[in-house]
């Protein structure tokens, strides 16, 4: 059984192309699964996200995946998932269902989001702004550093993310790139 409440928050130097290529075999596994479970139709868009999804920033060693199923799925497609690949799930709400996994030593968050929920879009929009905002990456790593210096508790260090994702959505929102879809205002 995996708990994202097993470990210290300890943040390790950015390893991008191992934390890629985990998503990548992460993806195809829930693809796979799902297809088996005549649930492929279902997904709308699985995406890399978090801090592992960023190239040059330091994170925790868990690579935090979305899978973006259509609203009336969210239950069946988390369910499936552990019935396929195991892990923890967790029923966060009606349209978010995290399954927390370990496959091969690499820790995985697959966060099952019905589409029309807002967490995805944000996950989304701040990987981006991270990623295209040298300045924000770098004040982001010395703010997740500081506060997890601070505390072991997941909650409190997830929520004291949440001024600086305004700020990652207000940039998002700015960038260069088009979305398809809207960038929320708020985490």
């Amino acid at each position: 059984m995996v708990s994202p409440h097993d470990d210290p928050i300890e943040l390790v130097t950015s390893r991008y192309e191992e934390w890629r290529a985990a998503f990548g075999r992460e993806r195809e596994r829930v693809v796979s699964a799902l297809c088996r479970q005549d649930l492929g139709t279902a997904v709308c868009r699985i995406e890399h996200v978090g801090s592992t999804a960023v190239p040059g920033l330091a994170a925790k060693d868990i690579v935090d995946i979305d899978v973006v199923v259509e609203d009336e799925a969210v239950g069946v497609v988390s369910e499936a998932i552990v019935a396929e690949l195991g892990g923890t799930r967790v029923e966060n709400s009606g349209t978010w269902h995290p399954v927390f996994r370990e496959e091969d030593s690499q820790r995985f968050n697959d966060h099952v989001f019905g589409r029309p929920d807002d967490g995805w879009r944000v996950s989304v929009a701040t990987a981006a702004a991270l990623r295209a905002r040298p300045a924000l990456r770098a004040a982001y790593e010395q703010h997740k550093r500081a506060t997890a210096s601070g505390t072991d508790d997941l909650g409190t260090y997830s929520r004291a993310k949440s001024d600086l994702v305004e700020q990652l959505l207000a940039a998002a929102r700015n960038l260069d790139r088009s979305f398809d879809f809207e960038v929320p205002d708020e985490p």
